[in-house]
């Protein structure tokens, strides 16, 4: 199994857990995982995203912590495939990582709107978490009336109190609703993943295992947990 990850290499970002967390739960399952971004080589999370930074939201985040402390994994943020070097028939699945950079150079961008393009026409896994879900809006004609969940407008409007207003140009929840898609959303920075066939989204970073879980049941065609 190969899944490709889209990360975003604006300066303000991505979101580590979005990313950790996913490699985690498909490595552990023996996937082989490759990271690409706009422009190719280096990207950076956003500093609060960084469990090391003095200023992190994820100061308990031990599955990012563990990430950068292996220098074969971390190294492999300065490194990544630029998106136009992409073949995207080398994937069996396609996962979009979020943070506010997804917001910046993923939609609209016409690499990633060919890249989904070829998951969705082929009928494969197409993922997407919090502000990474934006992406689905380069390919309107395909996820109009889909369900699918990302960071909800609320959130955002959380984070410009930090940030200042319209910190990103666009933001995901009305972006996605203008494709057509039936956006859905709990309450700010509660658990959300939503499955519509084999799109799979989740809303925020505090999602990103359960997200992680629910994708690799999709990529192993359904649950190994059994009740009695």
């Amino acid at each position: 199994m190969k899944i490709l990850f889209i990360v975003s290499s604006a300066d303000i970002g991505f979101w580590l857990a979005e990313l950790t967390h996913p490699f985690w739960h498909f490595s552990e399952r023996g996937a082989q995982i490759d990271i690409a971004s706009p422009s190719g080589g280096p990207v950076k999370p956003d500093p609060t995203s960084n469990p090391y930074s003095k200023d992190s939201w994820e100061t308990d985040d031990i599955v990012s912590k563990g990430f950068l402390s292996d220098s074969r994994l971390s190294q492999r943020l300065d490194t990544t495939i630029p998106l136009k070097d992409v073949h995207p028939e080398d994937y069996d699945a396609v996962h979009v990582v979020g943070g506010g950079g997804a917001a910046v150079d993923l939609y609209p961008n016409a690499d990633v709107t060919r890249i989904l393009e070829h998951f969705w026409t082929a009928d494969k896994i197409v993922g997407a978490i919090c502000h990474g879900s934006i992406a689905l809006a380069n390919i309107p004609n395909l996820v109009a009336g889909r369900r699918a969940t990302g960071f909800s407008r609320i959130e955002d409007a959380e984070v410009e109190k930090l940030y200042g207003a319209d910190f990103i140009p666009s933001f995901p929840q009305p972006v996605m609703e203008n494709a057509g898609i039936l956006f859905e959303h709990v309450e700010p920075w509660n658990l959300c993943v939503v499955v519509d066939g084999k799109l799979i989204t989740g809303q925020n970073q505090q999602s990103a295992s359960e997200y992680s879980i629910v994708f690799n049941h999709a990529l192993a065609g359904g649950s190994p947990v059994r009740t009695v």
